[in-house]
């Protein structure tokens, strides 16, 4: 995936069809819980706003974006330097959901839902439990890691 198309998403000048066709396939399993995210960063600093991420949420809703991707798109967001929010703590926590779903909310419709409520403060954003290590040690689901891609000439 490009972060130069997910800015350009979030700016409006692509649809959620030119977002999904580039970030699928960015993510590849590189063993049993270790995946690989394909990402070419871009130069410039870009702020995004709980309004963009509503307009995911608003993709996802209207069957132009898949949930589950969302899960890549807020890797993206939070391994790059690129993207920025104000400090908005509902922003981070959003994100940090998407990003790990298999611990926080699976990447349904009615949770993606829940969160576009959210972000639009429509309801109180809920209080979580910290999770306790389970009986058999497990406490690893999943690791996520950025591939760094070339910039492509054409863009």
């Amino acid at each position: 995936m490009r972060e130069i198309i997910l800015r350009e998403f979030f700016l409006g000048q692509v649809t959620p069809e030119v977002l999904t066709k580039d970030v699928l396939g960015s993510v590849q399993q590189i063993g049993p819980i270790e995946f690989s995210v394909e990402i070419e960063d871009m130069s410039e600093e870009f702020s995004v706003t709980r309004e963009m991420l509503v307009s995911l949420c608003d993709a996802v809703l209207s069957r132009k974006f898949p949930a589950s991707e969302l899960s890549t798109i807020a890797f993206a967001l939070e391994a790059s330097p690129s993207f920025v929010w104000d400090g908005e703590d509902l922003m981070g926590r959003v994100i940090d959901d998407w990003a790990c779903p298999e611990i926080n909310y699976p990447l349904t419709f009615e949770n993606v839902q829940k969160f576009k409520n959210w972000l639009l403060e429509l309801g109180p954003y809920p209080t979580k439990l910290v999770p306790r290590p389970s009986s058999k040690g497990e406490r690893l689901v999943v690791v996520r890691k950025k591939r760094f891609l070339p910039k492509q000439q054409n863009d």
